[in-house]
């Protein structure tokens, strides 16, 4: 019983089923289009007794809840799923004949859609189409923001004589594990049955590029092309197994899998969990995120990719 229900403006909350029927809206007006409401719907996966390439990179307590315990969403606040559903129908309705365009890949281990496969010039390439706000970006790209004295100090108020700071950017490794992973799954599996692949590419979309968040955010464009790295297949395999033997385990014990992990949570540099603050459908089944949902979240955290 997973995603069953949708939540009004009111707080109260409906079966999906009933939301989309035509005249099924419980209040005077529908707060989204009906027809936006079924595509929402129609997103929903059922448990096939394997894990998703995308699910593995999710905490599997997260995945988990939400394979066992009924819960609702807020339609307002799948705003940026649609934005990335709308971003790859455009796509599917290329006509192509010689691509690949939206194909399913499954294995013992777990299941997949990559987003495009070609030949061109000799070279066998696969793509990844996301949408995303600017600090994934960033992150992407290993910028981070450090503050760097000035020489000069205050001479009043609580910080007086406490030298001066200015913010600079800095580099550090990219936080690009959840994209090479997902990448290099779809590699392998293609590999696997045959196909040549000879490079990967990440296009990235900014769905908040604005002047100033690009000036924030030190970007220069609306969209962004990512060579992925490629893990080797050991890695990829191993990781898969584990995910996937975790999760099914969970499922038919009904054991509550241990916590998701810092990155899995989407810990930012202030400490701040911010999937479970914020994101995480499933938090009030969790002892952590009804912890996190307790606590305010910090002034100026609230940013997520």
């Amino acid at each position: 019983m997973p995603w069953t229900s949708f939540e009004c403006p009111d707080g109260e909350k409906i079966p999906i089923e009933k939301c989309i029927e035509k005249g099924g809206c419980r209040m005077t007006e529908r707060c989204i289009s009906r027809p936006t409401l079924i595509l929402f719907a129609r997103g929903r996966r059922t448990w096939k007794k394997k894990i998703s390439t995308t699910q593995a990179l999710n905490g599997t307590r997260l995945e988990y809840l939400k394979i066992t315990t009924p819960f609702s969403e807020r339609p307002c606040d799948r705003a940026f799923a649609l934005l990335g559903t709308f971003h790859h129908l455009k796509h599917q309705k290329l006509d192509l004949p010689d691509a690949l365009v939206e194909e399913g890949l499954e294995d013992p281990d777990s299941t997949g859609i990559f987003d495009f496969y070609e030949e061109e010039d000799g070279v066998h390439e696969m793509l990844d189409y996301k949408t995303a706000g600017a600090w994934k970006i960033v992150r992407l790209q290993g910028k981070y923001k450090i503050d760097v004295p000035t020489g000069e100090f205050y001479k009043g108020g609580e910080k007086k004589g406490q030298e001066k700071t200015r913010k600079e950017w800095a580099l550090r490794d990219p936080d690009d594990f959840d994209l090479r992973m997902q990448c290099s799954r779809y590699a392998w599996m293609m590999r696997d049955m045959g196909y040549q692949v000879d490079r990967y590419k990440a296009q990235f979309t900014v769905r908040d590029y604005t002047q100033q968040t690009a000036k924030s955010c030190g970007l220069d464009r609306q969209i962004y092309m990512f060579p992925v790295a490629l893990f080797d297949r050991e890695t990829v395999v191993n990781f898969y197994q584990a995910r996937n033997k975790a999760l099914v385990e969970a499922v038919e014990k009904n054991e509550m899998p241990p916590a998701c992990s810092d990155h899995e949570r989407w810990r930012n540099d202030a400490g701040v969990d911010v999937r479970c603050a914020r994101y995480c459908p499933v938090w009030f089944a969790c002892d952590h995120g009804r912890q996190v949902r307790a606590e305010p979240m910090p002034k100026g955290e609230e940013e997520v990719a």
